[in-house]
């Protein structure tokens, strides 16, 4: 628990152009793009158990500052603003038990395929709908992302072909994502990969078996190799 949620942020916040960490549990669906554009010092942002929480808005784009963004039991936001593509300081993006968010993102316009963005970590954990992965942050961070954990998400089955173009990926975590079945192909192209973890994953480690597993051309070229 986080404490008594606020029915919404005070006013107040406005004036805090200086500040620079935050973590906000708030009953509103809404969060006021106001506020962002105050806050442009920012690098900490926390949503943390904000239940009735639906959106981000668009213009998060206004935390130019930003360096690590969490959310965490937030059941009923359902996806991320694609504005998110404008914060390229953002290096860390962990998202956990937020139930109903579906994390599909692709590029859509030709400045998409171009972004220079800086993610190093991305986590996600406890998605109940999820399947996809946001190509567009993702992609746009291949020069700088560097760990991928996947955790207890039950309706992730597919590892997206485009993962061979995260060069910069250094280890890779699955964890109890029973549905997932097999590494796609590619998996070679990541020649910076040094760590691969799977766990909990019954038929994806079947098949990533040093001795006869289906998958395990695709990986052997990695320097630790967890499976159990």
């Amino acid at each position: 628990m986080y404490g008594i949620p606020l029915m919404q942020l005070p006013v107040s916040m406005e004036s805090l152009i200086e500040l620079r960490y935050l973590e906000i549990t708030i009953k509103a669906k809404h969060l006021k793009e106001t506020w962002l554009r105050c806050w442009t010092s920012l690098q900490y942002l926390g949503l943390f158990e904000c239940d009735n929480l639906e959106c981000l808005p668009e213009g998060m784009q206004y935390l130019t500052s930003l360096r690590r963004l969490v959310l965490f039991g937030c059941p009923n936001l359902v996806s991320l603003p694609r504005s998110l593509k404008h914060l390229t300081k953002l290096e860390v993006l962990r998202i956990s038990c937020c139930e109903k968010i579906n994390l599909r993102m692709e590029p859509e316009e030709k400045e998409d395929k171009d972004l220079q963005l800086s993610l190093k970590t991305f986590s996600i954990r406890s998605l109940d709908v999820s399947t996809d992965l946001p190509q567009l942050l993702l992609e746009g961070s291949s020069s700088t992302l560097q760990q991928i954990q996947i955790e207890n998400c039950d309706k992730f089955a597919v590892l997206p072909a485009w993962l061979q173009n995260l060069t910069s990926l250094h280890k890779l975590e699955i964890i109890e994502c029973p549905r997932l079945l097999t590494l796609p192909g590619g998996m070679d192209h990541l020649t910076g990969l040094r760590q691969l973890r799977i766990i909990a994953c019954p038929n994806l480690g079947r098949r990533c078996q040093k001795d006869g597993g289906a998958d395990w051309h695709k990986i052997a070229h990695i320097q630790e190799i967890d499976v159990s």
